[in-house]
């Protein structure tokens, strides 16, 4: 550069040799050539400055251009990768149904429990995994195109399909969920309408969510035998086969107050008075006791049936509603002493469910006419 400026250095120095004293010539020249210095910084500057603003140009039209042409391919700000819900309270209904014709069906109560296919309570754990998967959902990468055709295979033949409603029951998505990928970290998924398939995920889980919607009819349901509020219940009796005399039966009397009676006749009426806040205690119980499992196809259930019951519950509540449930022993196990007793039972209850239910759950409602009753304890 410095070239283009030496002829008018030239130009400078014999005007100033001869009109300039020799003590001014040095100090002037110094000055130019400083001058010079900085014009040629300020032009490098310049063409910087006009380089930047190019690629800015360059890549912001490049992106716009990117933002065009997506139309509805997919991209991580396009309509067919948002797959989750973000406020579950607005959900109001979730349908999910298989190839096979397996559906299901979830309604929010107006008390925020759900009722599964219009007919069961529907169990907290299971809805709480749902209403998770469904709000947290999120697409983990865009497959490589080599890989989709076989996606979108695997979508068309073995997808499940999910629709989630709001409060108004507009429909706010509809997607297919398929396979996993080969890793098993993650799941195959399209948005109705959409071309593109992707790879769905949640944060910070790792495995298929195929299962998380796929569950059975037992699955889906609450496995409560007795869930209820003890201001409801009027009377409660525990009905022993083959120990007749410690059969019993507890009669509401007032607020919050029971007697308790032998339910077989020939047993004679205990003598001792009935231990103070025992009954009560024991309605109490009912509130929340559930079951381990469904057993409603297991193959032995009527055989099973048919055995004498280790011992029948029945409970009646102030609206007149009845429920009985008899227990069957099913696993019976030594403890150190050689003695034998019941870890499960199988309960056939009257509603028609046969169920797999642990003795730590229900002892307390295993108990003897003679449990309520005697003198107080002293401490």
């Amino acid at each position: 550069m410095c070239q283009i400026f030496l002829p008018t250095q030239l130009v400078v120095w014999f005007c100033l040799k001869f009109f300039l004293p020799a003590q001014y010539l040095r100090s002037f020249l110094f000055f130019f050539e400083n001058l010079q210095r900085q014009k040629i910084a300020l032009f490098f500057m310049k063409k910087n400055l006009l380089l930047l603003l190019f690629f800015v140009l360059l890549g912001g039209g490049a992106w716009f251009a990117l933002k065009k042409n997506q139309g509805k391919t997919g991209s991580t700000q396009n309509w067919d990768m948002e797959f989750a819900v973000k406020d579950a309270s607005q959900i109001q209904k979730i349908f999910i149904a298989d190839r096979a014709g397996k559906t299901a069906t979830l309604d929010r109560k107006p008390d925020g429990t759900w009722i599964y296919n219009g007919k069961y309570k529907a169990r907290d754990g299971a809805m709480e995994i749902l209403l998770q998967t469904i709000t947290r959902i999120n697409v983990n990468y865009i497959p490589p195109k080599a890989a989709e055709k076989n996606m979108i295979k695997d979508l068309v033949t073995d997808a499940v399909t999910v629709e989630v409603y709001n409060k108004k029951g507009e429909r706010i998505k509809r997607y297919q969920i398929g396979g996993v990928t080969n890793d098993e970290r993650g799941t195959f998924a399209i948005m109705d309408g959409a071309e593109q398939p992707y790879v769905v995920h949640i944060p910070g889980f790792v495995g298929q969510l195929r299962k998380r919607f796929l569950l059975g009819d037992d699955e889906w349901r609450d496995r409560y035998i007795f869930l209820e509020k003890p201001e409801e219940i009027q009377s409660v009796s525990v009905d022993y086969p083959t120990e007749k005399f410690q059969s019993f039966k507890l009669e509401k009397t007032g607020e919050a107050q029971f007697s308790v009676s032998p339910l077989n006749p020939a047993t004679p009426v205990s003598r001792q008075p009935q231990r103070k806040g025992f009954a009560e205690a024991y309605i109490i119980q009912f509130e929340k006791l559930g079951a381990e499992a469904f057993e409603n196809s297991h193959p032995d259930r009527d055989s099973i049936k048919l055995n004498v019951p280790f011992a029948t519950v029945s409970l009646k509540k102030t609206t007149g509603e009845e429920k009985t449930v008899k227990f069957f022993p099913m696993e019976i196990n030594l403890n150190d002493r050689g003695e034998q007793y019941v870890h499960r039972y199988f309960a056939e209850t009257s509603s028609g469910d046969f169920m797999l239910v642990q003795d730590r759950v229900f002892q307390g409602v295993f108990r003897g006419y003679g449990y309520f009753f005697g003198a107080p304890v002293k401490n």
